[in-house]
């Protein structure tokens, strides 16, 4: 008799925004057609991306012409949140049937996904990696960009906000993708708003990329560790996230959750990067 356990990790895909947010949008049906089915991803964005919510509006109070001009991609996510500028940065997208055989609500998928985040990154060496409990949200200054406030269910570290969680909810599934930043880049975000006061004030406050915490310079031999930080919290996130929810991974191709093809890549663009 088939198992009806299905938990794939898909190989890591560089390639463009549009892409990348059609395809979560993607594995969110796939495991909504089941019941107990895991899959798990991480990627990487073939040029810089400018990622809005689903109900977030644009084009008003953004710099379009900045944005074209730096040769930014701007896409729509399938989940909420607010903005978020995607450079160098570990991505990883997760999906799960709901309940599930973990047995677990919408908010409490999405729970566990954050928890799985924030003992990786301990074991990746970064101290204090927690998911905020206590702190709510607060209107003003920044709150159009996801990076500067935090609010209950997000990672922070040393007080900081590390990563940028968002997710989904259908009535038999739940898909949550996050951005970890591993440097100072994300943040530049603030140069293509609008007569927005304090957005650039309120990153500083409230975020760091995990390069700026454990010490590690953009360039020279600093590019080369947070490479190696990326490839290392890729691993530790799908080993935490096994021992959560039970799973055995299988390593599989996208033709498994029902995606044709993998995206060609544009020149210069190496698988992994």
């Amino acid at each position: 008799m088939r198992s009806p356990y299905l938990f794939y990790r898909l190989p890591h895909i560089v390639a463009a925004g549009s892409w990348h947010m059609a395809t979560d949008r993607a594995l969110l049906g796939w495991v909504s057609q089941g019941s107990a089915r895991l899959v798990y991803r991480t990627y990487s964005w073939e040029r810089q991306t400018l990622s809005l919510g689903r109900s977030e509006p644009y084009p008003e109070g953004w710099d379009e012409e900045g944005l074209s001009r730096e040769g930014i991609e701007v896409v729509r996510r399938p989940t909420g949140g607010n903005a978020v500028l995607h450079a160098e940065e570990a991505t990883f997208a997760l999906a799960a049937s709901i309940p599930g055989p973990w047995r677990l609500t919408p908010r409490g998928f999405a729970n566990a996904a954050a928890e799985c985040l924030s003992r990786a990154l301990s074991a990746c060496g970064v101290e204090d990696a927690r998911v905020e409990e206590d702190r709510r949200a607060s209107p003003g200054a920044g709150a159009s960009l996801c990076f500067a406030r935090s609010a209950p269910g997000e990672v922070l570290a040393g007080g900081f906000k590390v990563a940028g969680i968002a997710s989904r909810f259908g009535r038999t599934g739940a898909v949550c993708h996050a951005s970890v930043p591993l440097t100072a880049r994300s943040r530049s975000i603030s140069r293509f708003r609008r007569a927005a006061r304090g957005e650039s004030e309120a990153l500083e406050r409230n975020a760091r990329s995990l390069g700026e915490i454990l010490g590690l310079d953009a360039e020279g031999k600093g590019a080369a560790s947070t490479g190696r930080l990326k490839a290392a919290i890729a691993e530790s996130l799908a080993s935490e996230i096994a021992s959560r929810f039970g799973a055995r991974w299988t390593d599989a191709g996208f033709d498994a959750v029902g995606l044709e093809a993998e995206p060609a890549l544009g020149p210069g663009v190496a698988a992994g990067g």
